[in-house]
């Protein structure tokens, strides 16, 4: 998305939005509305994001304005009573075990059913008339 300008976006945008179930002239009209509230270059790169993120319709570049607009404030650790608790630290977490874990029990689930249908149409097969020989 870098190589694309703020016309590009806006096109795509617009053909995304035509595109949906909306009623173009009223997302129009929001999107007018959200650029007299917010101004031009905040709601450019609302319509950035929503784009980018393929989210067609001005409810959506609305909900990120609104999210730039009240950054959240990030909360102090929490202060145990045991200092020794405190100075705890863990290791940081990696889904990737998980990830392979997973991948792997569904490959093994694709690969029995596949034995099972293989078999299955062994079975089935019609006889060739060879085996009364």
């Amino acid at each position: 998305m870098h190589g694309l300008c703020a016309a590009d976006v806006a096109e795509g945008y617009l053909r995304g939005v035509a595109d949906s179930n909306r009623v173009l002239s009223r997302q129009l009209n929001e999107l007018l509305e959200l650029i007299r509230q917010y101004g031009p270059d905040a709601v450019a790169g609302a319509l950035t994001k929503a784009y980018t993120a393929r989210a067609f319709g001005a409810d959506y570049v609305a909900n990120i304005l609104r999210q730039q607009q009240t950054p959240r404030r990030p909360q102090p650790p929490l202060r145990l009573r045991d200092p020794r608790l405190n100075e705890l630290a863990t290791d940081p977490l990696s889904l990737l075990a998980y990830d392979a874990f997973i991948l792997e029990s569904g490959k093994e689930s694709d690969d029995s059913a596949t034995e099972t249908g293989s078999t299955e149409l062994v079975d089935h097969e019609p006889p060739t008339g060879n085996d009364d020989l």
